[in-house]
């Protein structure tokens, strides 16, 4: 009798810890799932990530760089900070109301560097290095950055007639971009962005001010103006 008692409460034993067993594994699929709160594996979020200088060539940007939305397109205003930056202290052309108003030198320039990079500012050449393009290429790259290829690019100095092929020794561009996007106007099909640049990462020491004007034209931004000090 003392026999079938124990085996009894060993059974019973045995039933409730599995019951306990199968009640910890089982998972409630309409219930979500707290993740770990050990104080071990908190992640706080709640705090922006501290700016810092890395290793190579960048553009450091703050202020107004949510991109933003233009007849239903969505316009980076980042992109299009670095780009008044390349034209105005890269390229030198800080004024125009319209790309036709561009140099043709300039403006063949800056579609064949576009051809290959997409920021000029990351190009980091070791030693000068030799690029040919197409005429249809720099045709493209006009169009992709201006919406028009209203150039007379064969003209250019850097065409080369007989073998009907553009060429360039590319420059060493690389540089540390540092900005500061003070305003985005937006009216219209075009936006206003408005940029302060400075000399270093401390963003004390200024380097000038441009405001580029992105228009959106065949669904895409481009670049319709530009007036830089």
């Amino acid at each position: 009798m003392k026999s079938i008692i124990i085996k009894t409460v060993s059974v019973l034993m045995s039933l409730i810890l599995a019951a306990a067993v199968f009640t910890a594994c089982s998972v409630d699929p309409n219930v979500k799932q707290e993740e770990e709160t050990t104080a071990d594996y908190k992640v706080k979020v709640d705090q922006g990530e501290e700016e810092t200088e890395r290793e190579g060539f960048h553009a450091y940007g703050k202020g107004k760089t949510d991109p933003v939305q233009v007849g239903g397109v969505e316009i980076n205003v980042k992109d299009f900070a670095v780009r008044s930056y390349e034209l105005a202290y890269m390229m030198a052309q800080k004024s125009f109301q319209k790309p036709g108003e561009l140099p043709l030198e300039a403006a063949v320039q800056y579609a064949f560097a576009h051809v290959f990079y997409k920021d000029l500012h990351t190009i980091k050449n070791k030693a000068v290095q030799y690029r040919s393009a197409s005429e249809e290429q720099i045709k493209k790259a006009l169009r992709e950055q201006f919406g028009t290829d209203d150039f007379a690019v064969t003209s250019s100095m850097l065409y080369n007639p007989e073998k009907k092929i553009f060429e360039m020794w590319i420059p060493s561009y690389g540089t540390n971009i540092y900005y500061n996007i003070d305003a985005v106007n937006v009216s219209g099909d075009q936006a206003e962005i408005i940029t302060t640049f400075y000399n270093e990462f401390a963003r004390s020491t200024l380097l000038g001010k441009a405001t580029i004007t992105v228009k959106v034209q065949d669904a895409s931004p481009v670049i319709n103006a530009l007036k830089a000090e």
